[in-house]
């Protein structure tokens, strides 16, 4: 295995597809085949499954992306390390965000500090943000959670807790907090299952001994402040992402915790290296946490 196939197994594996992955990587989609080709042949084993315009691992694949996605990692950070100190000079990083208004400073500190890093961000929900980081999928996440996870390196930023967002005409706009036990039986427009906000909303209801009316799940933070405004029902929000939508108001909810943070989310073995270490550090110079970060040992 040779330098041009691991960066082409890793990049069909990231963007699942051919075409994609050679955009990424500033080359022929006819080169990407090629390394690949070359690559399956010297395992004896296939890697993807072609499915007309998208590609998917196969357990010989997954078996492999791992150790590959390691290997990437190192061999940028000794390129790095070479060329002048390690400065970042050119890369490219892949990054999940679940809270633009969270992560929107950190990228733009990113950019600024290593203009020559090609960023990349996809938006996700928390749940499916983890899943992306531990299959290799995304290089590192900013994610809103509970409290660190043990199979990640965790650095929290900053704190977030649940608003009730309801429409500015609405009785409760008025108030400075609501009591949970007032929510009990209202109308609500609530986000998919994976979303970490309605996680804590639903903790915080199940703690207190509250139910409400659940009237339509929506896909993503945008729907359900649309659905709100219309007058479809309240929503939930984290207080960092109510933005400034005139016909929306949002409100603290007093008598349970339903709080959480935003945490910077990487592989253990690959947080200290090239454009991940330069994303962390990028994400703490915001935020400035106080918190000494969270990881687990990882077997050498």
């Amino acid at each position: 295995m040779n330098l041009p196939q691991i960066r082409a197994f890793r990049a069909v594996a990231m963007h699942r597809g051919f075409s994609t992955a050679a955009q990424a990587l500033g080359v022929s989609q006819s080169a990407v085949t090629q390394q690949i080709k070359a690559l399956e042949q010297a395992l004896g084993a296939r890697l993807f499954h072609r499915m007309g315009g998208t590609v998917d691992l196969t357990q010989a694949g997954r078996d492999l992306l791992p150790s590959v996605h390691r290997a990437a990692m190192v061999l940028d950070e000794l390129g790095s390390t070479v060329s002048a100190a390690r400065d970042l000079r050119v890369g490219h990083l892949l990054a999940g965000i679940c809270a633009p208004h969270v992560a929107m400073p950190i990228l733009k500190g990113f950019m600024t500090e290593y203009p020559g890093v090609r960023l990349e961000v996809r938006l996700e929900n928390s749940g499916h943000l983890l899943d992306r980081v531990a299959s290799h999928h995304f290089d590192v996440a900013i994610a809103t959670l509970s409290q660190p996870h043990p199979d990640f390196f965790c650095q929290r930023l900053v704190a977030q807790r649940v608003l009730v967002m309801v429409p500015v005409d609405h009785p409760w706009a008025g108030r400075s907090a609501i009591d949970v036990g007032d929510l009990a039986g209202a109308p609500f427009v609530l986000r998919e299952a994976g979303s970490m906000t309605r996680q804590l909303f639903q903790a915080g209801l199940e703690a207190a001994g509250v139910a409400i009316d659940e009237r339509l799940t929506l896909g993503s933070r945008e729907a359900v402040k649309e659905a709100v405004a219309a007058g479809v029902g309240c929503g939930i929000v984290l207080d960092r992402e109510l933005g400034c939508d005139p016909r929306l108001a949002g409100i603290p909810v007093e008598g349970t915790g339903m709080a959480a943070a935003e945490f910077v989310v990487a592989l253990p073995d690959i947080a200290e290296l090239g454009a991940v270490a330069g994303f962390i550090a990028a994400a703490r110079a915001v935020y400035r946490p106080e918190e000494t970060p969270r990881s687990v040992a990882v077997a050498r």
